[in-house]
């Protein structure tokens, strides 16, 4: 008690002089720059004000993309574009160490001349297939099913009262618009059209950039946040993009898996149109649960209807062994392709995937019916992270301290216990006078770790040092008689 009496009259002793420098030094800094100027003198938002403001940015921002829902389609695509390319782009750019921009530059040129290829070969038969199919097949399906109407209807009076004419109506009214938006004539219209020119460009743009700099871009997001989080916003996204990444890319390469392995299968039964049929196969695959069987369903009937059948076989036998080869590709799709393609990482129950796809079409049309499961599939992720948080207990981790190495021991492990809460058990005589600037490091380093530190001591000096760095510290002074705590004061 006399070194700290003695102590405390040097600092007071000293502290009127250091005043008195202070307070010169203020008055020759008044004429150098006004004082509402520095940033200390900066009114700054209470904790309740930035939640707030905060709050408002958000609300804000959902009624402008609200507003402009109908307007976000190419900046959907772009982001799905760029989950698909931008791994293939990195892996190039860390072969070759060249710009991040050119190798991106010279991958779209690449991607673009194959479909061009691709478009320019495929487009026209695809074209001819849909109309022989509805110059042909589709009157020849519905010919045969009025036939079987009539011959039903003479032994039945039940058929009599089924109206084929209805069905052939709506039949060729869907046909008429199918040609409309498949037609040689409708793609020079499209792409004459103004506002899909300016949508191609926003996608391209747009996709380009996120490949190039969509890394930056999170980073720029993550940075908005409050470092104390940044470690759980990095696991948060890391099963985000892992989900989305593995869904959108393995979508893609199962279209292909499965177009092709149709087509092959398809062309050795000697179906017609196998090419249409295996395209939109592979499509129809984006669709979970009805999207392979109306796939099923489009092959047998085709089978079913179409002119001849090889193999001396009949309609009906190549339209069963059609169904048991879809049949079988589905299940070899389920048993090994989307595990090793895919993986399951969707975990959704069929009810939520027919309640996704319901509500994704009804907001979004076609592209909601295609991005409804990974959508919800993300919502899960983020859902179960939340309740994770709000039913999780808060740990208390006990530290005693002894001397003051055990101290610095402690405070070398800050940096892997970030957002943890500590209790400092200090022991009498564990640290002394000269151990401020110890303390003084250890309370920093729980500050940057963003650490909940708070000590407990029956030591006065332990006490009044923690208390002077800012630790929250409660100090029970023992009796010397019983060696109880006499009392407890939280400082």
């Amino acid at each position: 008690m006399l070194e700290f009496a003695h102590r405390f009259g040097q600092i007071a002793a000293v502290a009127p002089r250091s005043q008195g420098v202070r307070t010169q030094a203020a008055r020759l800094g008044e004429k150098a720059s006004p004082p509402l100027s520095e940033p200390d003198m900066e009114v700054t938002l209470s904790p309740r004000a930035r939640a707030t403001v905060a709050w408002i940015g958000v609300a804000l921002g959902l009624v402008v993309l609200f507003l402009a829902r109908h307007a976000l389609a190419p900046f959907i695509w772009a982001v799905i574009t760029a989950y698909l390319v931008h791994p293939t782009v990195a892996l190039i750019q860390r072969k070759t160490r060249l710009p991040k921009q050119l190798v991106a530059l010279w991958f779209y040129l690449l991607l673009g001349l194959l479909l061009t290829i691709l478009f320019i070969n495929v487009t026209p038969l695809l074209i001819e297939q849909l109309e022989q199919v509805q110059q042909q097949v589709i009157p020849g399906v519905l010919a045969d099913v009025n036939h079987w109407v009539e011959t039903r209807a003479r032994f039945d009076p039940r058929f009599a009262a089924f109206d084929t004419q209805f069905i052939e109506n709506r039949v060729n009214l869907m046909g008429r618009q199918l040609a409309d938006l498949l037609g040689a004539e409708a793609i020079p219209l499209l792409l004459s059209t103004f506002s899909f020119a300016i949508e191609l460009f926003i996608y391209l743009f747009s996709s380009f950039y996120l490949v190039v700099f969509g890394p930056r871009f999170l980073q720029t997001f993550r940075d908005a946040f409050n470092r104390r989080y940044h470690g759980e916003f990095d696991r948060l996204m890391n099963d985000v993009n892992r989900t989305l990444g593995a869904y959108l890319r393995g979508q893609a390469l199962l279209v292909f898996i499965m177009s092709t392995a149709s087509y092959i299968a398809l062309r050795i039964l000697d179906v017609d149109y196998a090419l249409s049929v295996a395209i939109a196969t592979g499509f129809l695959e984006l669709i979970p649960l009805i999207g392979p069987w109306t796939a099923g369903a489009i092959a047998v009937t085709i089978a079913l209807f179409q002119p001849t059948a090889p193999f001396d076989w009949s309609n009906t036998t190549l339209a069963i062994v059609v169904g048991i080869v879809y049949f079988a590709l589905r299940q070899l799709e389920d048993a090994f392709v989307i595990p090793i393609v895919i993986g399951r990482i969707v975990h959704l129950n069929p009810f939520t995937v027919i309640f996704a796809l319901v509500v994704g079409t009804s907001v979004a049309g076609p592209l909601g019916l295609i991005l409804s499961v990974p959508v919800a599939a993300v919502i899960k992720i983020i859902v179960q992270f939340f309740h994770m948080k709000i039913v999780a207990r808060s740990v208390r981790h006990v530290e005693e301290i002894r001397t003051s190495s055990d101290l610095l021991a402690v405070s070398e492990s800050f940096v892997t216990r970030t957002n943890a809460t500590i209790v400092l058990m200090i022991a009498p005589g564990a640290l002394d006078w000269s151990d401020l600037p110890l303390v003084q490091r250890v309370a920093d380093e729980a500050e940057r770790a963003f650490i909940d530190l708070s000590a407990v001591t029956p030591d006065g000096v332990a006490g009044t040092l923690t208390t002077a760095v800012g630790i929250t510290t409660a100090t029970l002074p023992f009796s010397a008689v019983a060696g109880e705590p006499a009392a407890i004061a939280a400082s």
